[in-house]
C-alpha cells in the first residue's frame, strides 16, 4: 500500500512527480489534510482523466497535474473549492467542464498546451484570475497556447476583461 493512513494522516505536500505513474491509488483520497499534490510528469493514462481519488481530497490548494496525458477533467472538479492552483498544461485536455467555474478561490489556472477549442460561458466567475497571464509563474488565466475556436484567438489580445465580456454576450 503506497500510502498507510496512520503515517500520512497529517501529510500537506505530496510531491509524486516523474515517478512514471499511470494511475494513483485511492488511497490517496483519505489524505484529509493534504494542501499540495505534485503529480507533474507522469503517465496517467489508466484512465484519460484526473483520477477520481483526488477530488476526495477535499483540503486541496494547490494541484500540478503538467505533462500528463489527461483528456478530461471531470465535474467533480468542484468539490475542490479551496482549489487556489490548478495546472494541467501540456496534457491532452479537450474541454472545460461549466463547473470549474466554480473553483471561485482560483488565482492561477493553467491550461496551457492542450486541444481546448472553447471555454465556459461561466468562466467570468473566476475573479480571482486577474489577467491572462504569458509567463510560466505569473498568477491569472494561462490559455493562450490552445487551438482556441470560441473565443476567437484575437478576443485574448484584449486581456482577460476582453474574454470576459465576450463570454458574458454569447
Amino acid at each position: 500500500m503506497l500510502f498507510d493512513t496512520l503515517i500520512c494522516f497529517r501529510l500537506l505536500k505530496l510531491n509524486l512527480s516523474l515517478n512514471a505513474l499511470r494511475s494513483v491509488p485511492e488511497s490517496l483520497g483519505s489524505l484529509q489534510n493534504l494542501v499540495v499534490l505534485n503529480l507533474w510528469g507522469n503517465q496517467l493514462t489508466t484512465e484519460p482523466h484526473i483520477p477520481g481519488c483526488v477530488y476526495t481530497v477535499k483540503s486541496l490548494v494547490f494541484l500540478q497535474l503538467a505533462c500528463n496525458r489527461l483528456e478530461n477533467i471531470a465535474d467533480q472538479i468542484q468539490a475542490l473549492a479551496d482549489l487556489k492552483i490548478l495546472i494541467v498544461e501540456g496534457n491532452c485536455i479537450h474541454s472545460l467542464p461549466p463547473l470549474l467555474c466554480r473553483l471561485t478561490k482560483l488565482e492561477l489556472l493553467n491550461m496551457d498546451f492542450n486541444d481546448i477549442q472553447s471555454v465556459p460561458a461561466e468562466m467570468h466567475r473566476l475573479r480571482r484570475l486577474e489577467k491572462l497571464a504569458c509567463h510560466p509563474l505569473d498568477k491569472g488565466l494561462h490559455i493562450r497556447h490552445n487551438p482556441l475556436l470560441k473565443p476567437i484567438k484575437e478576443v485574448l489580445y484584449g486581456g482577460l476583461q476582453a474574454l470576459y465580456s465576450y463570454l458574458k454576450a454569447t
